[in-house]
């Protein structure tokens, strides 16, 4: 086995170490006499002068270094002065930074606070007002409390990957100083704040809304179905279904939330729309790569941003290099990187699972899927096949998972997604030049916002209209173990289309 392919099989071992530690609790003692046993094969086989023997011991250190990592990280999250505290239900005072955009709604504020001389986050929620911005250093006193979960979401871990240990509603805050965060992030979260500004003066509501979704990642303002609303449209034999409801149902989720399938995709279809306008593949690959970066840092690099714009920017780097085995290899690579770095996000960031399943879809099914896909026009100035077919590759793999986590199927998304292509990147590229516009002149940007307007008009009326047909989404509870099946299933149908690739190009070389 080549140097090369040990290296490689390692990097999904510790994968799979990590995903196997998330799931099952092993001794330690087991794993002491695990890791004996690896060095044991590795030293058998550097004896026997068995190449194989070596890399099967080694493969298996990977794994249980995988699996030990995911351990000290849980430890880490678990057992803290933050969590003792919240276990205790403990009132305390303390100062602190505020460290991150807080989150305003009709009803509150959502803020996250770093105590100092503490390791570990806090989410407080408070009142609309007063306002407070990130890097303020503030006084809090209140309760802390675990994270509790609902509808079967785990809440606690779900934060806890961000590194937020504990809640706390309605502390009572005071403000000691302004300005004590990051410069960079400060400076970033006012662009983000500026840009905000010139979409609502340039557009009408709900277009504004819909806008700030899309590239700012802001969903507070689009209007969704309260939980009576749900309940009430219910016992009626319908489903409630606002804004927010009618994205979901109708399969444009991804276009209106900044997630890791979203940033993918965007980063495929600019792609395909620059290459249709005329750039070389080297300049289409530079334009994007600073167009997406310049997006994540808008938002704030979040990290979940930060991993889906790795994993899209591996994808650009990858299809220069020509060569899907090469492409996937770059993508595990990373992934194990960013899994060392954080192992809670194998397991509870959805937007890590999905950024990398949506970069695998693009990587293997952009190109099988145009064959059957003629019949959608590709001209030299903008190719909607390609970026149709990177949508749906990306969704495709991406579905079964979102249906485990939403228990829902949206019937017609296939159908809205070709529908709502033409749009896509004509929203996202000349959003931002309307917002930068809008930051410069209001009244240049008013002149010119009809065009936007339009699209987004489109684009809303597409969501409205699948999300308003018969049988638009189905509910459907998926265990755990279908899901396993279905990727495993999905995994081999790749495999054999990977292999099924290999043997052609050897073909075309005879």
């Amino acid at each position: 086995m080549k140097t090369s392919e040990i290296f490689f099989y390692g990097c999904m071992a510790v994968c799979g170490g990590v995903a196997l530690a998330s799931l099952v609790e092993i001794s330690n003692m087991l794993i002491a006499a695990l890791f004996g046993a690896a060095f044991f094969v590795v030293i058998a086989g550097a004896i026997f002068k068995k190449s194989s023997v070596i890399a099967i011991g080694l493969i298996l250190f990977c794994f249980l270094f995988g699996f030990c990592r995911f351990n000290f990280a849980w430890r880490q999250a678990h057992i803290n002065e933050i969590i003792t505290a919240s276990q205790n239900a403990t009132s305390g005072e303390f100062e602190a930074v505020i460290c991150g955009d807080p989150i305003v709604n009709a009803q509150n504020q959502q803020i996250i606070v770093c105590p100092q001389g503490v390791k570990g986050k806090i989410l407080a929620t408070v009142g609309v007002y007063p306002e407070y911005h990130y890097g303020d250093l503030v006084k809090i006193f209140g309760t802390l409390e675990l994270p509790q979960s609902f509808n079967e979401f785990d809440y606690q871990n779900y934060l806890a990957k961000s590194g937020i240990y504990a809640t706390m509603e309605k502390p009572q805050i005071s403000l000691i100083a302004e300005n004590e965060g990051n410069k960079i992030f400060s400076a970033l979260f006012s662009i983000k704040h500026s840009l905000e500004k010139s979409i609502e003066r340039s557009l009408p509501s709900p277009q504004d809304n819909l806008l700030e979704a899309i590239l700012l990642g802001d969903q507070t303002k689009l209007t969704s179905c309260s939980a009576k609303e749900i309940k009430t449209a219910q016992a009626a034999g319908g489903k409630c279904a606002k804004l927010k409801e009618q994205f979901n149902f109708s399969g444009l989720r991804h276009l209106a939330a900044v997630s890791g399938e979203h940033i993918t995709i965007m980063i495929a279809v600019i792609a395909v729309f620059l290459i249709g306008a005329g750039l070389s593949r080297r300049q289409t690959f530079w334009v994007t790569l600073i167009f997406i970066w310049a997006f994540i840092a808008m938002i704030g690099l979040p990290a979940s941003a930060v991993r889906a714009g790795i994993m899209g920017s591996l994808m650009l780097i990858a299809q220069r290099l020509g060569r899907t085995a090469d492409a996937f290899r770059i993508l595990v690579i990373a992934a194990v990187l960013m899994i060392l770095q954080n192992p809670l996000v194998l397991r509870f960031d959805q937007g890590f699972q999905l950024s990398f399943l949506a970069v695998i879809g693009m990587i293997y099914l952009s190109k099988p899927l145009e064959k059957y896909l003629q019949f959608i026009p590709k001209t030299s100035w903008l190719d909607l096949r390609g970026a149709l077919c990177a949508t749906l590759a990306a969704q495709a793999l991406t579905l079964p998972l979102q249906i485990f986590s939403f228990g829902y199927i949206p019937i017609y998304a296939a159908f809205a997604n070709i529908m709502a292509a033409p749009a896509v990147p004509f929203i996202t590229i000349f959003g931002f030049v309307l917002a930068l516009i809008g930051i410069a002149s209001q009244m240049i940007a008013q002149v010119i916002m009809f065009p936007m307007w339009l699209a987004l008009s489109y684009l809303l009326a597409i969501a409205k209209f699948f999300a308003g047909l018969p049988f638009s989404s189905i509910e459907i509870q998926m265990p755990f173990c279908a899901i396993v099946l279905i990727y495993a299933a999905i995994t081999a149908f790749l495999y054999y289309l990977s292999y099924k690739a290999k043997q052609n190009f050897f073909l075309e070389l005879r």
